[in-house]
């Protein structure tokens, strides 16, 4: 009943009536529409992509899942695998439209978990556009969005992207054969991937100024101020220090 439904819609979107002078549109209309009857036609193949790859997941934590779909030395499948498991570990009921909930450090190398989010999506993405599944970009595109679906994570990852966004915008529009409704941001450029990094050395809070640092609070979420700042263009994260401790770590350092 529901497919019938859709394929009435889109028959009625694409019968809609063009001016002559409006073909281009016409042709955009019949291109829509086609797009989304492969998805739809899609779905139950990228489900059952989604329950594969899972399964072949690694059993591990999540800074192991971090650095595994980093890993070009993994196959795609691995590495989707593992991020696939990793976005359902950090996210809320694994929803990266969700990203506003993620909070903490992963102990030991001190890794943020809001910026370790952000990359399991975009390399999760990155293996998903990798596989020869024709199901894959749609799944691909349907993470990307998701994390879309978070005002603050959009602005952060999306309207500010690192190098690697503006690639993969354009494998997914090429694999799915267009945008999503409102296509997607085009913002600056700023940094590369990854996003996370262990907290290391120190700052003093107008260095980190300075350098338009984006402030981390004590649960690794971006913020106006906080005990961390984030160099995204140089990818790194500090502690944010006092002069005096900043003076003093300097010289035990050294």
């Amino acid at each position: 009943m529901k497919r019938t439904i859709f394929i009435l819609f889109l028959a009625a979107l694409v019968m809609l009536p063009a001016p002559p002078d409006r073909a281009e549109a016409a042709r955009s209309y019949e291109e829509l529409a086609e797009a989304y009857s492969r998805k739809f036609e899609t779905r139950p193949k990228a489900e059952a992509l989604r329950s594969t790859l899972l399964e072949g997941a690694w059993d591990s934590g999540g800074p192991t899942l971090l650095g595994s779909i980093k890993d070009p030395g993994l196959s795609p499948e691995q590495r989707a695998a593992n991020g696939l498991k990793l976005v359902e570990e950090l996210f809320p009921g694994g929803d990266p439209a969700r990203w506003d909930k993620v909070s903490g450090f992963w102990p030991g190398p001190m890794i943020p978990k809001p910026l370790a989010a952000f990359d399991a999506v975009f390399f999760t993405v990155i293996a998903l556009l990798e596989l020869d599944r024709p199901e894959a970009p749609w799944m691909a595109q349907d993470l990307l969005q998701a994390l879309r679906g978070s005002s603050a994570a959009a602005l952060l990852a999306l309207r500010t992207a690192p190098e690697e966004y503006l690639r993969i915008v354009e494998a997914l529009e090429k694999g799915t054969g267009l945008p999503p409704l409102g296509g997607w941001p085009r913002g600056k450029i700023r940094g590369r991937l990854p996003f996370a990094h262990p907290v290391r050395s120190v700052i003093t809070e107008t260095h980190a100024q300075s350098r338009d640092m984006q402030f981390l609070n004590s649960a690794g979420q971006p913020a106006s101020a906080g005990p961390y700042a984030w160099d995204r263009d140089r990818g790194r994260v500090y502690r944010v220090v006092e002069p005096s401790d900043y003076h003093l770590w300097w010289l035990l350092r050294n």
